[in-house]
């Protein structure tokens, strides 16, 4: 059956929403938006100092040194001041700048976290200008005028709290969140997908549905399933069991620890140690030289043991190896989505571990 013109037409167009890392013209407009930001909020509060401002990969953001603090009311007076900066069509100027010449102009305007700033920079030393009217230490990239951006296409999202350089023993900073897209369609589509992604959080839907609970005394992101939420799981698993055995995986039983040199030469332990759990080691002398034992982060180390296990002929290929589903573990995971600002996260995997050997 052919679709008429009419139905074609009723159907909605997707909005693309690319990350930063993936659109330069992105990249450009979200590091000049969080500079006009930044600007703007130098000229509505004085006294605030700017440390660091870079885009992220679903926006842009810059901490303050306030001695007040930014409420939600003063977002809306920053971003009223964003959208005079970029009507004034101001040129973004790269100039580059002896490391000496840019610490004199850092002092002339007292500005110290860009003394330490200037200090862990390569040369070339270079600075964007808004016009004649604000700058900042930068190494781009950028648009070349403020004219460049849409302010209806720009939002401010939020202010949280920050430690310089990341370290809790310094200075406590404020950071203001926001995001900038090429057309207002995009933004309208972004608030749409965050608002979806709230609606949908799973620690209010395991609440209100009864599906699982939480506990600080068994830790974050572990769930206790309830009655109710078991059913529902035991419904999943099945399925994927039987979507797994269609599929030729046959099923395996591997062990939740190793030895951590397994991981060792598989690469796990090099790339990913900070995120799996701690080393279980019989003493202190053990574990300096790293020797000891550790939860599984991954279950394929296991399924190539088993490979390697026999002589095997290239009929035998492919062999795809599944562990069972109650003999999973995962690492300890951490989100970095748009939506978690680098919270912890409910991770419940129910993949059984597969690996594919060809």
């Amino acid at each position: 059956m052919v679709k008429s013109d009419a139905s074609v037409a009723e159907q909605p167009q997707k909005i693309n929403l690319p990350r930063t890392s993936e659109s330069e013209t992105l990249k450009k407009i979200r590091h000049t938006a969080s500079h006009v930001m930044a600007m703007a909020v130098q000229k509505l509060f004085p006294k605030a100092q700017v440390t660091i401002g870079p885009w992220i990969e679903n926006g842009f953001y810059y901490d303050f040194d306030s001695p007040d603090p930014f409420t939600e009311k003063d977002l809306k007076a920053i971003k009223k001041e964003m959208t005079k900066i970029i009507n004034r069509k101001l040129p973004v100027i790269r100039e580059e700048v002896s490391r000496e010449e840019a610490e004199r102009r850092i002092k002339a305007i007292n500005e110290p976290y860009k003394l330490e700033i200037l200090a862990d920079l390569q040369e070339p030393i270079t600075i964007y200008h808004l016009g004649d009217q604000w700058w900042d230490l930068c190494a781009g990239p950028h648009m070349e005028s403020t004219a460049d951006l849409n302010p209806d296409a720009i939002d401010l999202e939020s202010v949280a709290g920050a430690y310089w350089r990341g370290d809790e023993t310094k200075a406590q900073l404020q950071r203001i969140y926001g995001t900038a897209w090429e057309t207002p369609e995009q933004l309208v589509e972004y608030k749409r997908r965050k608002e979806e992604a709230i609606r949908r959080d799973h620690r209010r839907l395991g609440k209100e549905l009864g599906l699982f609970v939480f506990s600080d005394q068994v830790g974050p992101g572990l769930p206790l399933w309830t009655p109710k939420g078991t059913v529902l799981r035991s419904i999943l698993e099945d399925y994927l069991k039987q979507e797994q055995v269609q599929r030729g995986y046959q099923q395996v039983v591997t062990p939740h620890i190793s030895r951590v040199d397994l991981f060792k030469t598989s690469g796990h332990w090099q790339k990913y140690k900070e995120d799996m759990f701690p080393l279980m080691a019989d003493d202190d002398e053990l574990r300096a030289e790293e020797q000891g034992f550790v939860m599984k982060p991954m279950n394929c180390p296991f399924h190539i043991q088993i490979y390697k296990s026999e002589l095997r002929s290239y009929r035998d290929l492919p062999m795809a190896c599944r562990n069972r589903l109650e003999n999973c573990c995962a690492a300890r995971l951490w989100s970095s989505c748009p939506f978690s600002r680098l919270k912890p996260i409910l991770i419940s995997s129910i993949n059984g571990g597969t690996t594919h050997l060809h």
